[in-house]
């Protein structure tokens, strides 16, 4: 009934994504973050399966199992809008907030912050429609001391 109604109003229904899809496209991003650099910092893979596990409550082997999925993916991906459109369709704005929040958690988990690895984060957060002031503030409030 909704997809004919948006479609009667000349608008297309936002397709369907269940959590797996979801999950596989913040995990996609979270990669990104950690990859900027050109290398994957154990550190940074260690941050960024912690705060998978955590904000999914996911045993960690399910969660390796869904960042393989998502660095596959990652690496075919020409851009970022096939992860952003379906979390930004779906995801609430605390959500996507959170999200920005843990991609600088991973970007900081190293001991420095790359500026291809800001970059990257800017660039999901304005995707996502992430208000600059909460990107600032997610940096300020994961950044290490010596940063």
């Amino acid at each position: 009934m909704k997809r004919l109604f948006s479609q009667l109003m000349g608008r297309a229904a936002a397709p369907e994504a269940d959590a797996d899809d979801l999950h596989l496209a913040a995990a996609a991003l979270l990669y990104e973050v950690a990859r900027a650099d050109g290398q994957i910092d154990p550190r940074e893979r260690d941050t960024l399966l912690t705060k998978l596990a955590a904000r999914w409550d996911l045993p960690r082997d399910q969660v390796v199992e869904k960042f393989d999925a998502a660095e596959e993916a990652a690496e075919q991906a020409t851009d970022y809008f096939q992860f952003t459109r379906p979390l930004r369709e779906h995801w609430s704005a605390d959500e996507r907030r959170a999200l920005i929040h843990d991609m600088w958690s991973v970007a900081h988990a190293d001991g420095k912050t790359h500026p291809q690895e800001e970059y990257v984060i800017r660039k999901v957060a304005d995707l996502l429609y992430v208000a600059h002031s909460d990107f600032i503030r997610a940096r300020h409030a994961t950044q290490p001391d010596n940063d």
